[in-house]
């Protein structure tokens, strides 16, 4: 499980990126949708991130009792 929080973290930000880039293309309003797009992507994956570690904090716990 921990293994794919390198993946969320490059993952959620350059989707942001590319959806925020389209829009941006398609309404001219260069770069701001991207930059929303991107900082949406960012928190998005630190906050996936952060739910997967608590997670597996908690699975480790239980497997200690």
């Amino acid at each position: 499980m921990l293994t794919t929080v390198p993946m969320i973290l490059a993952a959620a930000p350059l989707i942001g990126y590319f959806i925020g880039h389209w829009i941006d293309k398609k309404a001219g309003t260069d770069p701001w949708f991207m930059l929303v797009f991107l900082g949406l992507g960012l928190i998005a994956g630190a906050r996936e991130t952060i739910q997967i570690i608590k997670k597996a904090q908690e699975d480790d716990r239980d497997e200690s009792d």
